[in-house]
């Protein structure tokens, strides 16, 4: 799912559209995303071969670039405290977006982040991100919790020849051997059903 045509977003754990922010795009063409992470050949040359030893590949962290305007213009405490929000986590933190809310980046912010606006307290946040990781999570799945009753099973017999042998037969010496009347399908009527072959 792509990101830019989300209208609200969720940053560690607060909902933009609690505090009447948007995410936006400032292009009306066609919107560029990321496909997936980038990545690059991990190769090792030797002279007199010029073909590269393959070593395998190296893919690094997705970046995000958005634009968070505000609905309604802000106040001077209400852009502290968003500034606060979006800049001051000192670690990776969870980034949703309303289109896919079960893909999570965990990200915090690169280079400067910008304020644009129009000197009447109307603008937009546009802010650069970097992932954890080359990839997008999915949230944790946990399976439902089972009451479980353990029942004790006592078995009582004390030697093998005192239980029940099906298809086998014990000899004098204690040694196990096919039953000779073996069954087979072929033994089946054409009109048998399952009850029949365990009687």
């Amino acid at each position: 799912m792509t990101i830019y045509d989300s209208a609200y977003f969720t940053f560690n754990s607060v909902r933009s559209k609690d505090l009447s922010m948007l995410n936006v795009t400032l292009d009306g063409s066609m919107q560029e995303e990321y496909l997936g992470a980038s990545q690059s050949i991990l190769e090792d040359k030797i002279k007199g071969r010029h073909k590269p030893y393959f070593q395998g590949i190296e893919k690094k962290p997705l970046e995000l670039t958005v634009h968070f305007a505000f609905e309604n213009g802000w106040t001077t405490e209400e852009l502290r405290s968003i500034r606060r929000w979006l800049t001051e986590p000192t670690y990776y933190v969870p980034l949703t977006f309303s289109n896919d809310p079960e893909k999570i980046y965990y990200v915090l912010y690169i280079d400067d982040p910008y304020l644009l606006h129009n000197s009447a307290s109307q603008g937009y946040v546009t802010l650069r991100f970097r992932c954890n990781d080359s990839y997008a999570y999915s949230p944790l799945m946990t399976s439902p919790i089972y009451d479980w009753a353990e029942n004790v099973q006592t078995i009582r017999h004390q030697d093998f020849s005192a239980g029940e042998l099906l298809g086998i037969v014990q000899d004098a010496s204690g040694r196990l051997s096919l039953t000779p009347d073996v069954f087979k399908w072929s033994d089946l009527p054409a009109s048998a059903v399952w009850s029949d072959i365990f009687k």
